[in-house]
């Protein structure tokens, strides 16, 4: 019995050094890999694309690689472009409107300067010259110490902005260069797709050729489903946002709608990063019947998104949402804000891995 536990446990230190030795290999190559990973992952998702092109049209094999590379590129640029000139008008629309805004911030914080603050800050005032000196001057070097934490936190952000610019600005060859080698490379995977395909199938034994394929068909239809529940979810408050800015007649409702559409791809944020300063501005000048109907809208938009998310992601994913709120926070401790990004892939992975009978291999393996 005892050489029953030990073979276990054995076997069970064994997939931990393997798992362990992985992720470091992983993680200390991948600064020097991730472009032909890159590479790897464009080639993988353009390649039916490529097919279409070559069976339907015959065309050959690289110059369907080529017209799809050329798609891929034009199509970013095409969505840039529209970004671009959605900038341009909101831009303009805020140099018309932005002055007449701030001029009435700078009325109404002139009249709550007076009203409230000034009569506190005499209050105040006099409670502070009536106590003795000793409690006047712990007060005093109490703000002091402060202020100075203020400056010295305030001064330390703007350097660093400051120096990220040049070093960003310094980086952009070194992009490029990526960025074309991350071409090249998806010309030359894709190109020699199923050829290389046909290699590496032959160097996997078969049985895990076997699993493979069934990681590959599950893999697929777990990114494809968070794909379409995120566009299903942002289409679904893009289309909210933009009824709710009409009705209430809030000039350039598109842009509005498509930017917050897009910022509520973020987790965590979602359009309170345009909502909740806007609802505040809105307020403190005053305009309190655009305050009311923007609020009444940002709740609508988060509270069906509450309603719907679980359902969407469930019936697309496969994923209870629970889980997925779960992996969402333990993803943001251990890697940050990148967490976020990457936690629903990992998820997919592990979903994929259940599925297709990883796990149970796992545990048979280890039970012997």
């Amino acid at each position: 019995m005892y050489k029953r536990y030990w073979m276990q446990f054995s076997r069970i230190l064994l997939l931990m050094v393997l798992l362990l030795t992985s992720y470091f290999i992983f993680v200390n190559t991948l600064p020097y890999i991730y472009p032909i990973i890159i590479a790897f992952l464009i080639a993988y998702l353009m390649n039916p694309l490529v097919d279409f092109l070559q069976k339907s049209l015959n065309f050959p094999r690289a110059l369907s690689v080529i017209i799809s590379i050329c798609i891929i590129i034009f199509s970013l640029f095409g969505i840039l472009f529209i970004a671009f000139l959605e900038i341009y008008q909101g831009t303009l629309f805020l140099a018309e409107k932005l002055p007449i805004y701030f001029q009435e911030l700078v009325i109404y914080m002139k009249d709550f300067f007076n009203t409230s603050i000034l009569p506190i800050q005499q209050k105040i005032l006099s409670i502070f010259l009536s106590l003795d000196t000793t409690q006047q001057t712990t007060i005093k070097n109490t703000l002091e110490e402060i202020m100075n934490q203020i400056g010295s936190k305030g001064s330390t952000f703007l350097q660093d902005f400051l120096i990220f610019i040049p070093n960003f600005l310094s980086h952009l060859p070194n992009s490029i260069a990526i960025l074309i080698f991350i071409i090249i490379g998806t010309f030359i995977i894709s190109n020699e797709w199923y050829s290389l395909r046909k290699k590496i199938i032959q160097l996997i034994p078969n049985k895990v050729n076997s699993i493979t394929k069934q990681l590959n068909i599950h893999f697929k239809k777990g990114i494809g489903g968070f794909m379409k529940a995120q566009f299903t979810l942002i289409s679904i408050s893009g289309i909210t946002i933009f009824t709710g800015l009409l009705i209430l007649k809030v000039d350039q409702a598109l842009t509005i709608a498509a930017f917050s559409a897009l910022v509520d791809l973020i987790p965590f944020v979602g359009i309170g990063f345009i909502f909740i300063p806007w609802i505040v501005y809105l307020f403190v000048s005053g305009n309190y019947t655009l305050t009311i109907g923007l609020s009444i809208l940002y709740m609508i938009v988060i509270i069906s998104r509450q309603i719907l998310e679980p359902k969407i992601l469930s019936s697309n994913m496969g994923i209870h949402p629970l889980l997925a709120l779960i992996g969402y926070f333990i993803g943001f401790k251990i890697w940050g804000l990148v967490g976020l990004i990457i936690t629903p892939f990992i998820l997919i992975l592990i979903n994929v891995c259940y599925q297709t009978g990883i796990f149970k291999l796992v545990r048979t393996f280890v039970k012997g």
